[in-house]
């Protein structure tokens, strides 16, 4: 018979919010879900398969979003690799699937060799105040951006583009600096328009998203799952349910956000959020 803890299942079912609020918005979720697994005191050891379920809440709620865009772009690159004589009506798909390979690159580097580093040694010693430190480190380039008019347009993305977007991607694997707070100030800065700098943001992080979803795979096989007792693969489940959820929602709510200039005040929250992680390490 299940016993299950009503408060431990509301614990996970906002925790699942959390993360699937903050992966869209530009205020970091890998920062926000480090510091309430402080908070509530889930140990690392406990957390593979929620970080995963997590994870992969949001994955599946962009792919849902842009599935009909994949598979356009999907099959206008293999037409275009395999049929010359359609080439021209696939090019700029192609291209485009290209521009997303390249962003890609830094990030999974980045990720590939940096990972373990992060988690197993500066996240194991320094934990929210590295993240204060990501948190800030976001708050300044929202900052930078506040006054930047928006284009509101669908401009067209360049190879430049992509490049200083996946290195703006690469940044945000630290904890606490926002994926999507750094590629779309990048974009802005660089004359782009909201609707294309989001799209792509978004479309990137499918593969990303893949590849660390396979990252905490490998830790399982080392680690194991991490379940306290069976109870937790329900609470996971509601992780991950509100995960999916609080995605769509906030992605609904991220183009007017950003179109309406408000993005002084997640500048303002992440320097303050920032603050009182650095605060919270050391009076711990």
């Amino acid at each position: 018979m299940i016993d299950l803890d009503i408060l431990e299942a509301i614990k996970y079912l906002i925790l699942g919010i959390i993360q699937g609020i903050t992966e869209v918005l530009p205020v970091s979720s890998s920062g926000h879900v480090e510091i309430a697994q402080a908070f509530f005191h889930i140990k690392k050891d406990e957390g593979l398969l929620f970080l995963i379920l997590v994870n992969t809440g949001s994955l599946l709620t962009f792919l849902i979003i842009y599935w009909k865009r994949l598979i356009v772009l999907i099959k206008d690159f293999f037409i275009y690799v395999f049929k010359k004589e359609s080439r021209e009506k696939t090019k700029d798909n192609y291209i485009y699937c290209l521009m997303l390979v390249v962003a890609c690159i830094p990030a999974g580097i980045t990720g590939l060799f940096f990972s373990d580093f992060i988690d197993n040694i500066i996240l194991a010693k320094y934990g929210t105040f590295f993240v204060g430190i990501g948190f800030l480190l976001s708050g300044t380039a929202l900052f930078i951006i506040r006054d930047v008019r928006i284009k509101k347009g669908k401009t067209m993305i360049n190879w430049a583009d992509a490049v200083f977007i996946g290195l703006a991607q690469a940044v945000a694997i630290f904890p606490g600096v926002s994926r999507s707070g750094m590629t779309s100030s990048t974009s802005i800065k660089r004359g782009m328009g909201i609707d294309s700098a989001l799209n792509f943001s978004f479309l990137m992080y499918i593969p990303l998203s893949f590849g660390s979803i396979l990252l905490y795979l490998k830790d399982i096989g080392s680690e194991g799952l991490g379940l306290v007792n069976n109870n937790y693969i329900i609470y996971y489940g509601l992780a991950f349910i509100g995960a999916v959820f609080a995605t769509y929602l906030a992605y609904k709510l991220i183009f007017n956000i950003f179109k309406s200039g408000k993005l002084k005040y997640f500048s303002y929250y992440l320097f303050a959020i920032g603050l009182l992680s650095m605060v919270y390490f050391m009076v711990k």
